[in-house]
């Protein structure tokens, strides 16, 4: 449907985002599914080449991670939230 559309645009705007996720440095935390079928599995390194203090977590999971790995991913998410360099996060929104 829409949703699937408009996905498929957003492609055209990676470059733009790689280069801000470049510049701004943002805290970051991925949180990957090994069974993704929609993604492949080398796609998260991408952003530890942009954002090298990434914090990328590859769950033993598919695309809806949060319906197999919900606890996991709740505590990846404290632990993330919770850390000093997150607390940097409002200077890198905008």
């Amino acid at each position: 449907s829409d949703l699937f559309y408009d996905y498929r645009t957003n492609v055209d705007a990676y470059p733009q985002w790689q280069a801000w996720m470049r510049e701004k440095q943002p805290p970051l935390l991925v949180i990957w599914g090994k069974y993704d079928l929609s993604f492949e599995l080398s796609e998260p390194q991408a952003y530890r080449r942009d954002v090298p203090n990434a914090q990328v977590h590859v769950l033993d999971a598919g695309h809806f991670a949060l319906d197999t790995a919900a606890d996991e991913i709740a505590a990846l998410v404290r632990g993330f939230v919770g850390s000093s360099r997150c607390g940097l996060l409002a200077r890198h929104v905008g």
